[in-house]
Order: C-alpha cells, then structure tokens, then sequence
C-alpha cells in the first residue's frame, strides 16, 4: 500500500499533493472549533468595501449564523489550494518537481484559512494567491525569454501578469512593496516593455475597481489609507 502511494506521488507530485490539501482542509473546515474565519480586525482595502456593500446589499450582520461561517471557511480553504498551487508552480519551475512538492507541502498544511495557519490577516490571505499567480506568470516570462534569447515572447502575458498584481493590491494594498521590487527587477534586467505592460495592467485593475466602487456609491478613497 505504501509503496503504491509513493509510485502515485512520483508519477502525480501536484496531483498528490493537492489530494493531500483538500483532505487537510475538509478535516479543518468541519471539525476544527470555533465560529470565526479569521480574529484579526481587517485593515480598509478596496476589497473591504466590496464585502461591505454586498454584505449591505444581501442583508448579512454580524450576528449571521453557523451556515455563513462554514461557507467563508470553505471559500478560504479554496483560496488557500490555489496558493499551494502557485508555490508549486514557481518552485518547480527553477528546481525539479520533488523540491516543488517538499515546499509546497508547507502551506498545505499551514496555510488554510487566517485562523488556522501562518497568515492571519484576511486581506493578505486572499490577496496572496492574486500575487503569486501574477509572479508566476512573469518568472515563466522571463524563463522562456532567457532560454529562447527572445525580447518578444508572450508581452500580453506580462499585462496578465499586471491585472493579477493589481488585484492583489485591491485585496491587500500593502503588496504594493511587493509589487514595486517586481518591476525594478524587470527595469534591472533590462526588460522595459515588460515591466510598462505589467505596470499598465496593474494601473488597469486599480482603476477599474474604483470605478466599480464608484458606479456601487462607494467612495473609494475612503479605502485607500496608509
């Protein structure tokens, strides 16, 4: 049986490990006590002032039951596997498959839901796969221009790239020191027209959900704090 179960991860490393991720999250998700997703007072992000409106809009309180706090842990625990996912992505593709599942097995285990783990704070939590995904897409960028010697490969993928990284902000603006390290490596590597598109399509997100904001009544300054 063991040996079957080896044979499986050797021949399915993201399969398996993703296996193991859900298993691990349908066990945290039900059985785990308490009743809150997450104990951390959130910080005013444009993604708080969407789950205000909504929870204005759909007539959610505070006071909201059991079946409400399973559904946001559940939503958080299918955050949480796209995460696991990205790591193994990115690992994978400057290492080899079995360094990406040994890495990525951290965050299955650790990273859940912000009660239940090692970010407690809702907006990085959801903010982080937003981040990885759009690190992701450059770093695969930027192989497949080193490895082909091709200035040209795929520039609407760093726009991609630039929309997922200007979400993330939205979620948790605090990434914008994550961000911003990004596109200096970029300028540092001499690729200019990536890092214009990137930064293009992170201007492209922000401005789009403050117009969003906007055309709900909200007023997205009242968001944007430091």
């Amino acid at each position: 049986m063991l040996q079957r179960l080896k044979s499986f991860k050797e021949l399915h490393p993201f399969t398996s490990l993703m296996l193991i991720a859900i298993a691990v999250r349908i066990i945290v998700v039900i059985f785990v006590p308490g009743f809150g997703s997450n104990r951390d007072v959130q910080h005013t992000t444009l993604f708080i002032g969407f789950l205000e409106k909504a929870k204005s809009l759909l007539g959610i309180g505070e006071s909201s039951g059991q079946g409400l706090m399973l559904l946001s842990r559940t939503l958080y625990a299918m955050v949480s596997l796209f995460t696991v996912s990205m790591i193994y992505r990115i690992c994978d593709l400057f290492s080899n498959k079995q360094n990406a599942w040994l890495l990525a097995l951290i965050p299955a285990f650790c990273c859940i839901m912000p009660s239940f783990g090692i970010i407690e704070n809702a907006n990085a939590f959801l903010g982080l796969p937003l981040l990885l995904y759009g690190a992701n897409v450059i770093l695969r960028q930027e192989v497949l221009r080193q490895n082909n010697l091709n200035e040209n490969v795929h520039r609407t993928s760093f726009l991609i790239a630039g929309i997922m990284l200007g979400l993330g902000i939205c979620v948790w603006y605090e990434s914008v020191f994550i961000v911003l390290p990004i596109l200096l490596i970029l300028c540092i590597r001499r690729n200019f027209k990536g890092a214009l598109m990137t930064f293009i399509g992170i201007g492209i997100s922000i401005v789009a959900v403050g117009l969003l904001l906007w055309a709900l009544g909200v007023n997205p300054l009242k968001y944007i704090q430091l």
